[in-house]
């Protein structure tokens, strides 16, 4: 009796998928994650900064012949801030240096937030100064913005309700 006998064809590959890596590494990317939030620090949150776009205007002159380029805005300007903090970055972007820069260009270099915080407030109390709510900070281009609202906040914190932003004085 003959037998038959059968040839497998030995160019056909037979792939099993191997599911036991795949799980290993879902599970540590898994751990990863809950292990990343359950350590996350608790003190770090989203902030909220109010900024506000100016007001839809009302207009004055109803006809395009009515309108005068050369006649000057009818509403009251509102005084310059008479400080400018100025906060300079080393090469990495952190805070080097703070400078106060008065209206009438003195400047007094700070070490600390605090120093600046017990600056302002000395500012505010006395009466050298007349705009009591805008300040503006001037930031290096290479600052980060962490930086920068640490300083706002201490602007905050000393009185001032205002804070504006100068361009950056090292792209002059």
């Amino acid at each position: 009796m003959l037998r038959s006998q059968k040839h497998h064809d030995q160019s056909e590959v037979q792939l099993n998928m191997v599911v036991t890596p795949m799980l290993d590494m879902s599970f540590q990317i898994l751990f990863f994650f809950v292990f990343m939030y359950v350590l996350a620090p608790k003190n770090i949150m989203e902030g909220q900064m109010d900024f506000n776009l100016p007001a839809h205007g009302e207009r004055k002159a109803h006809n395009q012949a009515d309108v005068d380029p050369t006649r000057p805005s009818d509403k009251a300007l509102a005084l310059p801030a008479n400080l400018t903090v100025i906060i300079k970055s080393d090469e990495i972007g952190n805070r080097s240096s703070i400078i106060v820069q008065s209206l009438d260009g003195g400047e007094v270099a700070l070490g600390t937030l605090m120093d600046l915080k017990r600056y302002l407030k000395q500012k505010l109390e006395s009466a050298e100064i007349q705009n009591k709510e805008d300040i503006k900070i001037a930031a290096e281009s290479k600052l980060k913005y962490q930086m920068v609202i640490e300083v706002m906040d201490t602007c905050l914190a000393a009185g001032f309700q205002k804070v504006g932003f100068n361009p950056p004085p090292d792209t002059n």
